[in-house]
């Protein structure tokens, strides 16, 4: 039997949004295959603004590319997709990370950069409001990259999260590019969703779920 990963999730607010405490910053950080990333200050934390795209462990070891579904549903460690397969959706959404390359010793992370604990995700949700708040001030605006409408979405954070969808742990398929974010934590994952035709409804609070090993999801690092 597969084993599950708790996750939280994290929806979508219509109600009018406070002040978020925290600015946007000019630096920017730079893994092992030269990718740079913007990097955000939120509270006394400091984020990637962008999701993960990195194909090599910070000590130059590869990270397996799995595009075949079995291989993907049948692995027991580390690998790394593009959405659907299609290199194209990578320089927006970044790529897609099973668990076990979340996990392995070697690490997705950039150097002094970490993948976060549920602890440093829970204080993030903090530092922007709380639970019901939390997600429109992090999701980018408009309807470029979110499917319409992008309900609640200030990006007050400049957190900057997209809908990269997320690959199925059982099959290998690959579902809600453009509706949903689903971010990995060291311990755990969190997610994001937009009201669109594809959920019809707004989700204004974070939950707990569960994922498997296997599932492939987007990666957000923090720094130490």
């Amino acid at each position: 039997m597969k084993h599950l990963v708790e996750s939280f999730f994290l929806g979508v607010s219509i109600c009018m949004l406070w002040a978020l405490i925290g600015c946007a910053g000019n630096d920017t950080v730079t893994d092992i295959d030269g990718n740079v990333y913007h990097t955000v200050k939120i509270g006394d934390q400091i984020w990637m603004a962008e999701n993960l795209k990195v194909t090599r462990y910070r000590n130059g070891n590869p990270i397996f590319h799995i595009k075949e579904s079995k291989k993907w549903k049948d692995l027991t460690e580390g690998a790394y997709c593009n959405y659907n397969n299609d290199s194209g959706y990578t320089a927006n959404y970044g790529c897609l990370y099973n668990w076990y390359a979340v996990n392995d010793l070697r690490t997705l992370a950039p150097e002094g950069w970490h993948i976060p604990s549920k602890e440093e995700v829970a204080t993030l949700i903090n530092n922007t409001k709380g639970d019901t708040l939390a997600a429109g001030k992090m999701k980018a605006i408009g309807t470029q990259f979110w499917i319409s409408p992008n309900a609640g979405a200030t990006n007050e954070s400049k957190f900057s999260a997209l809908p990269g969808g997320y690959r199925h742990g059982l099959d290998g398929s690959f579902h809600t590019l453009g509706s949903n974010g689903y971010w990995w934590a060291f311990t755990e994952s969190f997610e994001m969703f937009s009201w669109s035709a594809r959920i019809y409804q707004v989700f204004a609070d974070v939950k707990r779920d569960a994922y498997c090993m296997n599932y492939g999801l987007s990666v957000r690092c923090i720094k130490d």
